[in-house]
This record gives C-alpha cells, sequence and structure tokens, in this order.
C-alpha cells in the first residue's frame, strides 16, 4: 500500500510544479456555421478578437496550419443561444484535446445581429482578466518519467555493494510503474485527436488514440488499419468508430502530414493529422 502511496505523492508533486503556467494564446476560429456561412460572419471573430486584445491576452486567427506549440493555447467557440428578445450566446474555450476548461454566457441587448452578438461576446469576456491555467499532463508526465543524462549524476545514486534500503526498493518499484505509461514513438495530431502512428509488418501502418476515452473509445485502442493501395503515399483504411462499426477510407501520408478520407453519408469527412 505504501509504494502506491508514494507513486501518485510523486506524480501529484510532479503535476503540481508544471500546474502554474497559464496558456498563452487564444486561437479564434474565422467561420461559425451555427449562426451563418461566411467569413467573420457578423463580425462574431473580429469581435473576439478585440474583447481578448482589451484584456491583453494575446490572440491568433485559426489557419490549417496547426502551430507546434498548440497546447500551450486554447481555442475559442462560440454556441448559440435561443432568446426571444436577447441575443444571447456562450465563449468557450477549449484545449488541444477539444476538452472546455473556460465558459460564460453573454447577452446583448441590440436587435442587430452584428452589433447584438458583438455585445453578448463583450458581456461574456468582460470578466476573463487572464486565460486559465495549463495542466498540461503530457509534460508532466515526461518530467515524471525523465531520466539524468549519461554524464549527469544521478539524484539517487546506487551504492555499489551495499544492500538497497527498503525506500530505495520503493522508489525502484515507482519507477517500474511509471515506465508501465504508454509512450507514443511516433505521434499525430489535431485539435481533436493524438494518435500513435505504428509501423507493421507488409507496409501495413495503425493508428492507436492516446485520448481514446475523451472521444468514446478506450485509450490506447487501435482505431484505424492503414493498407497498402499500390499507389505511393497512398492506403485503404479501415476505421473504427466509437460505437464499434467500421467504415472504409483513403489515407495519404507525407512526411509531416496525415490526412484520412471517410465517408460521411453523401459527403467525405476529412482527419487531418499534423506529425508531432
Amino acid at each position: 500500500m505504501k509504494k502506491y502511496l508514494i507513486f501518485f505523492l510523486f506524480v501529484g508533486v510532479c503535476q503540481f510544479s508544471f500546474a502554474q503556467q497559464s496558456y498563452k494564446y487564444v486561437i479564434i476560429p474565422t467561420q461559425f456555421p451555427d449562426f451563418t456561412e461566411g467569413f467573420n460572419p457578423y463580425g462574431l471573430s473580429t469581435s473576439l478578437q478585440n474583447e481578448l486584445t482589451k484584456n491583453s491576452i494575446e490572440t491568433v486567427f485559426q489557419s490549417e496550419e496547426v502551430p507546434d506549440n498548440y497546447c500551450d493555447a486554447v481555442t475559442a467557440s462560440l454556441v448559440k443561444l435561443k432568446s426571444t428578445f436577447r441575443n444571447k450566446l456562450t465563449v468557450e474555450l477549449k484545449d488541444c484535446r477539444n476538452r472546455v476548461i473556460w465558459s460564460q454566457e453573454g447577452a446583448g441587448r441590440s436587435k442587430d445581429f452584428r452589433k447584438g452578438y458583438g455585445e453578448a461576446i463583450a458581456d461574456a469576456l468582460k470578466n476573463l482578466k487572464e486565460l486559465p491555467v495549463n495542466p498540461n499532463p503530457s509534460t508532466a508526465e515526461k518530467a515524471a518519467r525523465t531520466k539524468p543524462a549519461e554524464n549527469e549524476e544521478s539524484p539517487l545514486p546506487a551504492i555499489a555493494d551495499e544492500p538497497q534500503s527498503k525506500a530505495e526498493v520503493e522508489i525502484s518499484e515507482v519507477t517500474t510503474d511509471l515506465e508501465l505509461i504508454y509512450k507514443p514513438v511516433n505521434l499525430f495530431y489535431n485539435y481533436t485527436y493524438f494518435v500513435d502512428f505504428i509501423e507493421k509488418e507488409n507496409g501495413k501502418k495503425e493508428l492507436v488514440i492516446v485520448n481514446g476515452e475523451l472521444l468514446g473509445y478506450q485509450n490506447v485502442q487501435t482505431i484505424a488499419t492503414l493498407n497498402p493501395s499500390g499507389l505511393d503515399e497512398v492506403f485503404t483504411v479501415d476505421w473504427i468508430n466509437t460505437n464499434g462499426t467500421t467504415v472504409r477510407g483513403v489515407a495519404n501520408l507525407t512526411s509531416e502530414e496525415l490526412k484520412v478520407s471517410l465517408p460521411d453519408g453523401a459527403k467525405m469527412e476529412v482527419i487531418q493529422l499534423r506529425k508531432y
């Protein structure tokens, strides 16, 4: 029992040590189809930028190019609320795993959509003076299992020809437990998926989802098998949905991106994943 207490305390201290840094900036979409079609509809994107800038919060507009440090950012999202006499909405901030980490409802008095939604965004963001803390569990997890470099002295040096104490044995067992944490070797990601791209025999590939529990899968579950099509960098894909059904699609692979196209009724759903 004691060794498990040491394990959870050890991981807890590592997580706490990395939990004091706020997210660095907000990614603002330029399209909000739930409100209306088009670029920056009703000035929603610029309203978000203006209000966040007033609060000294850094912003960038969303683009196809996913930044390398996008897990240091949150993405703004707007939820349209039904209201007879006011323009109401909820502003949400989502982390890189698509989890809502902050939300606030706002209302605008003006009946004009552009002005009213601008007032609603200002109302929702009026008390957001700084971004939430970024727990960044992946960083804490890496720190928890970081080993000293070869030329560095270990913080717990082994004493030659002497038996290990009980405490040293328990620490050793904790290290073994930490090593059991899944370690992706070839990570691809977007704002929703974190998948490990695994090389198999005969040119086959597999996608193992690391954040599966958040999306309705099991963590570290194989969600897709890629089979060579005979064309360079093109594969057929057997993709497993969260309900267990499988759909057949196509994947295009480059050195920096994996693009998976899956049938979704009369149209195709495209999942773009970038190499980590």
